[in-house]
């Protein structure tokens, strides 16, 4: 919970972009969670650690950092996503499967964004890169999840699985996030995709009723039954690659 007011970004961006070029993770560290605590989980998020693994990318593009850096943000931000999910008050009702589809490697940004979800009181479960379909819609379907949300950099993740993305939404809401989402010239039936402003799509998220729950307007979502589930979660090209790292 955040305490305090808030630190200055743009203070805090650059130093964990001198850490970065560095390499001390120590002070990565430090500074994020010195943000967390008096920002909070939205503030670190979309104001520090967002665009500084924007600056990395763009700077590893133009050489004047390497590969080594890239691996270096990623590991250092991946160690304090546990200090994200900080305990929060209030009982965690509903539950979220997040995943990046089949060939999807670039799953951070997804882990981030469910940190914010977290804060808003979900149960976060993470399938991490490169999921199989089938191994979504079976974690959907295992722990009567009440959102999905689906993340990937390149249009061909979601326009090749049209399908069995449409086939996931009649079991439950459907969320498409990343620059591939945000390419498509129109959506599989009945998902939503995301805005990039990671704050109002953790409200649309956050907006889902929990399972079995009407609202004005609109019904629950059904359950499928097993015939339905098992027949067709399968896509041409749902095969997986190794997983990385």
């Amino acid at each position: 919970m955040a305490q305090g007011h808030p630190i200055d970004a743009a203070s805090a961006r650059r130093t964990v972009m001198a850490a970065v070029r560095a390499l001390d993770g120590s002070t990565v560290r430090d500074v994020l969670l010195q943000s967390l605590l008096v920002s909070g989980v939205d503030e670190t998020v979309t104001a520090v650690i967002m665009p500084v693994l924007k600056q990395v990318g763009d700077a590893w593009e133009t050489g004047e950092l390497s590969v080594l850096h890239e691996h270096f943000v990623s590991s250092s931000f991946r160690g304090v996503l546990g200090e994200l999910r900080m305990p929060v008050q209030g009982e965690q009702v509903r539950t979220v499967v997040l995943a990046c589809p089949p060939r999807e490697l670039h799953d951070l940004p997804l882990e981030l964004f469910g940190a914010m979800l977290h804060a808003r009181r979900w149960r976060v479960v993470s399938l991490g890169a490169n999921t199989p379909m089938t191994a979504i819609a079976d974690a959907v379907r295992f722990l009567h999840a009440d959102a999905c949300v689906l993340a990937g950099v390149r249009r061909s993740a979601f326009e090749s699985r049209m399908p069995s993305l449409t086939r996931l939404s009649t079991g439950v809401p459907v969320f498409l996030a990343g620059e591939g989402a945000m390419s498509l010239p129109t959506p599989p039936t009945g998902t939503t995709v995301l805005p990039r402003d990671l704050r109002v799509a953790a409200d649309v998220v956050d907006a889902v009723p929990a399972r079995g729950v009407e609202t004005a307007g609109r019904g629950p979502h059904r359950t499928r039954t097993r015939r339905e589930s098992g027949r067709a979660d399968h896509d041409a090209d749902d095969r997986s690659e190794p997983a990385v790292g």
